[in-house]
């Protein structure tokens, strides 16, 4: 049998915090549908990176045209830093690193290296001055194409669109096999919270929010 939710959240069901529902759709905790991890870094106005880890993203657009869209935080610096400059990068991170991804929701003062604070290490971008992160195997350099308001009332966050400029990937994960390099990456993602927001219990996981799966036993279809 299905049930079906209003886009309100019914009774009984509450915030793991104050204002959660408000910073996101109660949706993600019903469906918790996986989304990979990324690491968005950009640059500061003192020249240093800023990262932040989010798993609210995807690929778009046409081959001639190809474009990553992010949902960004209105308060968010990573937000500020894109609009000023004009320019960020998408990291595609290893299961591996899964301790180090999670130091990247951590809010730094100005004067840190964020990358560093976390662990990793920033390394130059082909065609953008936004660094990369040297541990992920993937990246997409981008420049700003467009950004707005993504809700109509009271608006908590902006919908970015970046033309991906230029792409990298690690030679060892270039495999003919991808059913292969899939397994051998392992791929972070992001599945709804930690809370039964009906019982208001916090399950096993970080607080930080994400929730991080391997792919070690992925199954295909053909297996």
């Amino acid at each position: 049998m299905k049930i079906d939710f209003p886009v309100t959240p019914p009774q009984g069901v509450r915030p793991g915090w104050e204002g959660q529902f408000q910073v996101f759709s109660w949706y993600n905790f019903v469906l918790n549908v996986p989304t990979p991890l990324y690491i968005v870094t950009t640059l500061k106005k003192n020249g240093l990176p800023n990262a932040q880890l989010t798993a609210w993203g995807m690929l778009l657009g046409s081959g001639g045209e190809p474009k990553f869209m992010l949902q960004l935080m209105n308060t968010s610096d990573t937000l500020s830093l894109i609009e000023r400059t004009g320019e960020f990068v998408v990291n595609f991170p290893s299961y591996e690193l899964k301790e180090r991804l999670l130091r990247c929701t951590v809010h730094y003062p100005e004067g840190v290296d964020e990358l560093s604070a976390s662990g990793l290490t920033p390394e130059e971008s082909s065609l953008v001055s936004a660094p990369r992160v040297k541990e992920c195997y993937g990246h997409f350099e981008c420049t700003l194409d467009w950004s707005r308001p993504l809700e109509t009332k009271n608006p908590m966050n902006t919908l970015v669109v970046g033309n991906i400029v230029g792409a990298s990937i690690d030679e060892e994960y270039l495999l003919k096999d991808s059913k292969n390099s899939l397994k051998k990456r392992g791929i972070p993602y992001h599945v709804g919270e930690f809370y039964n927001h009906l019982e208001r219990r916090c399950s096993e996981g970080s607080e930080s929010g994400f929730c991080l799966l391997d792919t070690d036993n992925i199954k295909f279809a053909k297996e």
